[in-house]
């Protein structure tokens, strides 16, 4: 169970591009048509002098980290504090977003606003598609990098326990009962069955109470 549930969220990476790449579209519309924040605050009314590089990195932070809002939801399994798989898992997953955020912020705050290039596309999609489909395969195989990482690869559900150490167990002491003298003359004298009389009499020889003639 635990291996699905932590295999499930990786769902989310897989769909998260039909929110960000979209956000990312209308954010840009937006900055360009309506509103620029990076220019609000850089130039503020001087437009002649305004560091024009410094507001288009501006407005880059503030679309890429807007569009991956969306991956807060990740925080759940992140914080599951019932099962360590999944919210190991969870922060694994965490991780993937934050390096897909971190490839457009890179190619954004390199080339800037205007000049930013298209290239940083094609390591985009290997980075969500072999990214996802890797941490999706370690959680249904029972694995997980980030607690081989941090020490806590005691806790994946794939390692097998330790091996209790076999005790000895020492046989009980075997018992002789001795037949009782008694017993056996009064066998000798008052049973009538023959064999059983030859018996106790041969009891009583190996006891050496019985001379022979």
């Amino acid at each position: 169970m635990e291996k699905r549930t932590a295999r499930n969220w990786y769902w989310w990476l897989w769909l998260s591009p039909l929110i960000t790449v979209p956000s990312l579209i209308l954010l840009t519309l937006f900055i360009i048509f309506f509103y620029d924040p990076g220019a609000e605050l850089v130039c503020g009314g001087n437009w002649r002098n305004c560091n024009h590089a410094m507001a288009g990195r501006i407005d880059i932070l503030i679309i890429v980290f807007a569009s991956a809002l969306c991956h807060l939801i990740l925080l759940i399994p992140a914080s599951n504090k019932k099962n360590p798989f999944v919210r190991w898992h969870g922060r694994q997953a965490l991780l993937l977003a934050g390096l897909r955020t971190a490839v457009p912020l890179a190619f954004g705050l390199i080339f800037g606003f205007d000049d930013v290039t298209l290239g940083f596309i094609p390591v985009l999609i290997a980075v969500w598609f072999f990214g996802t489909l890797w941490g999706q395969l370690q959680a249904a195989r029972g694995k997980c990098t980030l607690m081989h990482w941090f020490g806590q690869a005691e806790a994946l559900p794939t390692r097998k326990p330790v091996a209790k150490s076999a005790q000895i167990v020492k046989p009980k002491p075997v018992q002789i009962t001795m037949p009782d003298p008694e017993t056996l003359i009064n066998t000798i004298r008052h049973n009538h069955n023959p064999e059983q009389r030859n018996k106790a009499l041969l009891e009583l020889e190996k006891l050496g109470l019985v001379e022979t003639l």
